[in-house]
């Protein structure tokens, strides 16, 4: 059955009260070999809970950094008696072929994200906030605590909405915006993350209006309409875009990463 979230055991694990289900959420930081370590030291005692059931989820299992796999590696062999682990990814192209094999794979379908945009929006959720977070949750109750609580969200947010007007004006005034305003506000992988994630959207649907007039962030739907007739090869920043966010785990400068981008919206406009 689905978890009902107003029982005392909903309650708990809602509000991290649950010793027996824990969660690392490489959404917003790196999966750390300490994390790993630690979830292990915690797992070797006994069961809290009178079920005996120990569960861990280890939530976009791609962000995992190449000094904790063999920690992981080694806790997914041997896990102990009635532990079980949920690993979930956005890309399994993205996850170690070692890591797959030692688990079962479930596709789950998400729900569609016009109706999560929908269901933030009744929750109070500001319309840009909702179109954009959608992008990174697809449950609007986690749309709704980002919102509110994600420091990394707020930041990669003024960030890209900074560079979006810059574009709107011109490419020398967006690379000005890019080095002065975007640059020091991506101080950490996680704002960064959001930041380019954003700018993801953003080209998928000027990429989308192109060919079907359909968008997601119908809030900034005139920059997106202007910027499509700008950006005549978008498919390209986009892919550009897109391995300039893959390259975040591995310590590349994030500065350098937004030079790149730059540079190459002004090469394909």
């Amino acid at each position: 059955p689905f978890a009902c979230e107003t029982c005392l055991t909903c309650t708990r694990i809602d509000d991290g009260n649950y010793p027996d289900f824990i969660v690392l959420d490489g959404s917003k930081e790196t999966i750390k070999k300490e994390m790993i370590l630690n979830l292990e030291s915690n797992f070797d005692r006994a069961a809290f809970e009178s079920k005996g059931k120990k569960i861990y989820i280890l939530n976009l299992v791609e962000t995992i950094n190449a000094a904790t796999i063999n920690s992981l590696l080694k806790f997914l062999e041997e896990p102990g008696k009635e532990i079980y682990a949920f690993l979930t990814t956005n890309n399994i192209s993205n996850v170690l072929p070692t890591i797959i094999s030692r688990c079962q794979i479930l596709k789950l379908k998400p729900i569609d994200r016009g109706e999560i945009i929908a269901r933030a929006l009744d929750l109070g959720i500001e319309k840009e906030d909702a179109e954009l977070l959608s992008y990174f949750y697809n449950d609007e109750v986690l749309i709704k605590v980002a919102f509110i609580e994600d420091r990394n969200y707020k930041l990669a947010k003024a960030a890209f909405l900074d560079l979006v007007e810059g574009l709107t004006k011109g490419l020398d005034e967006a690379t000005f915006i890019a080095e002065v305003k975007v640059s020091p506000l991506l101080s950490s992988k996680e704002s960064a993350r959001f930041f380019f994630d954003m700018l993801i959207s953003f080209f998928e649907d000027i990429e989308s209006y192109k060919h079907s007039n359909h968008i997601f962030l119908t809030s900034l739907s005139d920059r997106i309409e202007q910027l499509a007739a700008v950006f005549k090869r978008s498919e390209d920043i986009l892919v550009e875009i897109l391995k300039a966010r893959s390259q975040i785990s591995l310590n590349l400068n994030i500065a350098l990463l937004l030079d790149h981008i730059m540079f190459t919206i002004r090469k394909e406009s």
